[in-house]
């Protein structure tokens, strides 16, 4: 019998799943394997305890596993992935490996083998399709210092620089007293100083504080996500553009906590994409990224593969 173990590596946490391909056996979540945001010992470590863990919940050895399929956040560099190789191939030497950026295996997740666009919009945020001829393209997801464009993080940063330009024009808002309450500070200099302060702060935790006030009537925290939802259908529409041309059916599916949560997005994303492309399908979709890792790891065993892509 063969068993397959799939690999979602972030850079916060990372969630190892095995399958004996027709059910999930066991997951283990365990800390960031990024190494672009965390060191190579930390990002070992942590896929060390997330693989043995699920390996001890399914009753399995390191042997039984037969292939990996492995989604890791930064692995889209063949340096990057070419380490991640060299780590799993310690820790599962007997199986077959195949290591991609995270993003692949969003896409797996929804459209597995098949064409189509994943939009995913949580504490980052990126586009990422196929089409029919296997042609990939992506677009965003650059990281949250210069990019992220309608993510959490962004949401988040928006929301205080709006709030700051509300502050220098002696606006109120239920938005500044809001994020105020929720980082537990009075006057403008201490949210300046929130912002600044090593380590930087979680910004995307505010997303849930923006969508509570924009839902209470709060115009600033609306216009925020009004922009989120149009810089996402943004990501999208450079996808679509660079893989079909002219009037295609497409299927798009968004994913991730912002989309998850808020309606607004939702409706703004989607009535961009429908003037601009009205064949193009838009769905929610919540399937969870490791399903497109085993996936991979069952195609892997297919093809023989133990290749880095």
């Amino acid at each position: 019998m063969s068993f397959f173990l799939g690999i979602d590596g972030g850079g916060s946490k990372s969630t190892v799943a095995i399958s004996d391909g027709v059910s999930v056996l066991a997951t283990r979540t365990a800390g960031g394997c990024n190494l672009n945001s965390v060191s190579a010992e930390d990002a070992r470590a942590a896929l060390s305890d997330a693989v043995h863990g699920a390996l001890s919940s399914a009753g399995l050895s390191a042997s039984a596993i037969t292939s990996v399929g492995a989604g890791i956040a930064g692995a889209a560099s063949p340096e990057v992935a070419a380490q991640m190789q060299g780590i799993l191939s310690v820790l599962l030497p007997s199986a077959s490996i195949r290591v991609v950026g995270d993003l692949v295996i969003a896409l797996e997740a929804v459209f597995p083998g098949q064409s189509g666009v994943v939009c995913i919009s949580g504490t980052g945020s990126i586009a990422y399709g196929r089409n029919a001829r296997g042609d990939t393209a992506r677009a965003g997801g650059w990281g949250r210092l210069v990019s992220d464009e309608g993510s959490g993080n962004w949401i988040g940063q928006r929301a205080v620089s709006q709030c700051l330009r509300a502050l220098d024009m002696g606006r109120s808002s239920n938005l500044v007293t809001a994020i105020m309450d929720h980082w537990r500070i009075v006057t403008r200099e201490q949210l300046v100083q929130r912002c600044h302060r090593e380590p930087i702060p979680s910004f995307a935790e505010l997303f849930p504080v923006v969508l509570e006030a924009a839902e209470n009537g709060d115009p600033l925290a609306s216009e925020i996500l009004n922009a989120a939802g149009t810089e996402l259908a943004r990501i999208a529409q450079i996808v679509l553009r660079r893989l079909w041309i002219g009037r295609s059916a497409v299927e798009l599916a968004v994913t991730g906590g912002v989309f998850a949560n808020s309606d607004r997005v939702r409706r703004v994303f989607g009535n961009i994409i429908h003037v601009d492309r009205p064949e193009v399908r838009v769905s929610l979709h919540d399937r969870r990224p490791f399903e497109g890792a085993l996936y991979l790891a069952q195609e892997a065993l297919r093809s023989g593969s133990r290749a880095v892509s």
